[in-house]
């Protein structure tokens, strides 16, 4: 079905199929600043073009592409494979809270290309998960956003096999990236157990002098303030999406009672939990993103 472009909230695709011409795709269509792209060349060749260097891809072929915001997607005559862009809350929700989680964030945050051999079984898997999206999206049913969101966790997945990203050699060009790289995964393993930094670097086979002089220089911030970031991030999309009381969420994420979790969250987001919730549940879905889950990002 050339052309179909299809859209929810926080997801858009577009089956690119053959055509006879040149064709030029837009992108940044879901008119935010932080959506990503995924470029999947089944077939023929593409540009990239923006003001910048203009990569060039050849089928078959997968390009992930960080802030979508400024280019544009050229496919030559006889190209097929699909467009898809993202938001930042779809990629999170689609990265999830795993093991493999500080490995999949590591890899969708640099631009990219992944050679695509379509009859492997990851290959496999990233087509199925494209046409299963495009048919969820052409007729929707109770559940769609959920199957979207695991659709798509099973693309980056697949791609992350496929780029050989989790492998700890490939997190970074120095020692200190990749300290910071394993740091976040055991982040992600144990924010909730509220670990001591000093056991993050034993873990790490580091000293704790050195793995905060490594965040220092490297994100100059603190490991402390990083795993704090990481908690409220959670606690935020507790908050907004679930249906917990702030009691039953507070210990979910470790915390010996609520009052010490809302001094926590407070502290992190300038709001009480019970403020933020009503909030976020008064927003409307195509107003302003008023969460004020604004963290920073590291590797």
């Amino acid at each position: 079905m050339p052309g179909t472009n299809l859209k929810t909230s926080g997801l858009l695709v577009q089956r690119i199929g053959s055509n006879l011409q040149r064709k030029i795709w837009r992108m940044g269509l879901l008119n935010v600043h932080t959506s990503s792209a995924l470029v999947c060349l089944e077939d023929g060749s593409a540009s990239l073009e923006a003001e910048g260097p203009s990569p060039a891809l050849k089928a078959p072929v997968l390009f992930w592409l960080r802030r979508s915001e400024g280019y544009r997607l050229i496919t030559e005559a006889g190209a097929t494979g699909y467009l898809a862009e993202m938001t930042e809350d779809m990629v999170t929700r689609a990265i999830g809270d795993f093991a493999e989680t500080a490995t999949l964030k590591y890899m969708i945050d640099q631009d990219h290309d992944i050679s695509l051999d379509r009859t492997s079984a990851n290959g496999h898997a990233i087509s199925s998960g494209f046409q299963a999206i495009l048919s969820e999206l052409q007729s929707p049913q109770n559940g769609m956003e959920m199957l979207l969101v695991a659709h798509l966790r099973i693309i980056l997945v697949s791609m992350m096999r496929i780029s050989g990203a989790q492998h700890p050699q490939h997190a970074g060009s120095g020692s200190s990236r990749q300290f910071l790289h394993l740091f976040r995964r055991l982040v992600e393993n144990n924010f909730r157990a509220h670990w001591p930094i000093a056991r993050y670097a034993e873990k790490l086979g580091i000293s704790h002098d050195r793995l905060h002089a490594i965040c220092r220089r490297e994100l100059e911030t603190t490991p402390k303030a990083l795993v704090a970031e990481r908690l409220a991030r959670e606690a935020g999309h507790g908050l907004e999406r679930s249906t917990l009381t702030i009691e039953q969420l507070s210990h979910s994420l470790g915390f010996r009672d609520p009052a010490h979790f809302s001094h926590f969250f407070k502290r992190m987001t300038g709001m009480a939990p019970g403020q933020f919730r009503q909030i976020m549940s008064h927003s409307s879905a195509d107003g302003p993103n008023t969460s004020p889950t604004n963290f920073a990002d590291w590797p």
